[in-house]
């Protein structure tokens, strides 16, 4: 299997595949929505009715999606909630054939900035001050607006992965000090005019409460945000969403029973089964059995329009202006992906590895050149 990655504006950690079933040359992506193309060694053409399931094997959660099945495949690696290395398995399942192992390879998911800031608001949100926002701006390179958009998405999308404490509120306070006067990470959002970091936290314990939460100096979010003439910032403050009805970062996620979790991605279209790491996973039939699940809820059009019907209709673009959001059937990713296997922009880094069934692993020290990242 040949693997390749493009990486997109919509990611979050950083990730680097590692060789396993001889894979050859070596990359790193963006965990959180980031494309991944692979060519499958040794098959000039699947069955019609075939379809390429991954699954990703991490130490407590493990991920199963759907691949576009055609001579390039594609699929969405999920996001995921430690930095560590994954397995990586293809299998190929049709209707006339028993469910096939067809490829194996690792990958390594590895903080980045957008990480460090959203577990750095998380973990310091009940001490956070007025002066550490230009800190902050400074270290994570917030200061010009294109940055800031970017972060935005990549942020929002990290924290929306983090195992938060369940504890854990906007307001940074504790029992006996809720009215404590506190900067809070959504006053931070607001400062930095972070659209989506600030609708996620709203919808989050203890958000909607934080809008007239003052600082220390006495000002809530809502008034930066009318002192700063934010016209966006200031209409989510005042008409804010619906925390149990808005999708986290662009992400719905429905429970099917204590372990396993659909997520889907709205932005992207695609739909995920999130399943908690236990000695019944490593069971073959217990595999097979959640890719044929996944399956099923790919195909029951009725959960597929439901869920996608949560979507708020709004998206920012890369010109910061709003428009409204077509069907997400339309512009999924799967429909995108039968347009062009590979599309040129302004984000795309194409790398291509090698995968064999029985091939000899190269030597592992050929893929350490280059920046790492921790």
């Amino acid at each position: 299997m040949i693997l390749s990655h493009r990486r997109t504006s919509d990611s979050v950690w950083q990730m680097r595949f590692d060789n396993l079933f001889g894979i050859r040359g070596a990359g790193r992506i963006t965990k959180g929505q980031a494309k991944v193309f692979a060519l499958l060694d040794g098959f000039d053409s699947l069955p019609e009715d075939a379809e390429v399931y991954v699954v990703l094997e991490g130490s407590t959660l493990v991920h199963v999606t759907r691949a576009l099945s055609d001579v390039m495949l594609c699929f969405i690696v999920p996001g995921h909630n430690l930095a560590e290395v994954v397995s990586v398995q293809a299998y190929l399942c049709s209707e006339t054939t028993p469910l096939t192992w067809v490829g194996g390879a690792s990958l390594e998911y590895v903080q980045d900035d957008a990480q460090d800031l959203a577990e750095h608001l998380v973990v310091h949100g009940h001490c956070l001050s007025s002066r550490d926002h230009e800190d902050l701006s400074s270290l994570f390179n917030l200061g010009q607006q294109s940055s800031r958009w970017a972060m935005d998405r990549r942020v929002a999308l990290a924290m929306a992965n983090l195992d938060i404490p369940q504890n854990w509120n906007v307001l940074g306070s504790h029992s006996g000090d809720e009215h404590s006067f506190r900067e809070s990470p959504l006053h931070m959002a607001v400062r930095w005019g972070l659209y989506r970091l600030a609708e996620l936290l709203l919808c989050q314990p203890g958000g909607l409460m934080a809008v007239s939460l003052p600082n220390e100096e006495g000002v809530t979010p809502l008034q930066l945000a009318q002192t700063a003439g934010n016209t966006e910032l200031l209409e989510l403050l005042t008409h804010p969403p619906n925390p149990l009805a808005t999708p986290p970062a662009g992400l719905s996620q429905v429970w099917a029973d204590r372990s396993r979790l659909l997520r889907f991605c709205h932005d992207m279209g695609n739909l995920t089964l999130t399943v908690r790491q236990n000695l019944r996973w490593s069971s073959e039939d217990s595999r097979h059995a959640d890719i044929l699940f996944l399956r099923d809820r790919l195909r029951d059009e009725d959960f597929l329009r439901e869920i996608r019907a949560l979507r708020r209709e709004r998206v920012e673009t890369l010109s910061g202006k709003e428009e409204l959001v077509d069907d997400p059937a339309e512009t999924a990713l799967y429909s995108d992906m039968k347009r062009a296997a590979v599309e040129e922009n302004d984000y795309e880094e194409l790398l291509m590895f090698c995968l064999h069934e029985e091939d000899e692993v190269d030597d592992p020290s050929q893929f350490d050149s280059g920046k790492d990242f921790v």
